[in-house]
């Protein structure tokens, strides 16, 4: 029997409430805003998955900082605020010192943006490069889209 092919884990999904504020003249959620919202929902999962406020936790108490080095966004349909925005959150490559996140959002079951979004792991008070630490590799690996090669 041929072994099957690994499935990845389902995505963490994260609740935005786009607002009137969020949006523009042309009455649609602001460009700038949107890397915000996949942020928000970034922390979000790092919240469900620790236990603790997410970047707020690692940074101050665990004096792990995670600063951004790359972000992809591939927009698809407007956003506005007549919707929830469900961002679906997971991880999708866990390196030596970084980690990569794809954020998918959605509006009334719409693909409204895809992204991905990398963090590399410093610490904190030093801005130093460092490695995931054994922990958080336990913690993320379960939840990262498995190798297909």
């Amino acid at each position: 029997m041929p072994n099957p092919i690994p499935q990845p884990p389902a995505a963490y999904e994260h609740e935005i409430r786009v607002t009137w504020a969020d949006c523009d003249p042309a009455k649609i959620a602001y460009t700038g805003r949107i890397p915000g919202f996949a942020l928000d929902a970034i922390n979000g999962w790092w919240e469900a998955h620790l236990g603790q406020p997410g970047w707020f936790h690692l940074e101050i108490d665990r004096n792990i900082g995670t600063p951004f080095v790359h972000m992809t966004i591939d927009f698809r349909a407007p956003i506005t605020p007549r919707h929830r925005l469900i961002c679906k959150v997971h991880p999708v490559r866990l390196g030596k010192s970084s980690i990569e996140f794809s954020v998918d959002g959605y509006q009334n079951n719409v693909l409204c943006f895809e992204g991905r979004f990398v963090n590399v792991f410093v610490v904190a008070d030093q801005f130093a490069k460092q490695q995931v630490p054994p922990d958080i590799r336990t913690l993320v690996e379960p939840h990262s889209t498995p190798n297909l090669e």
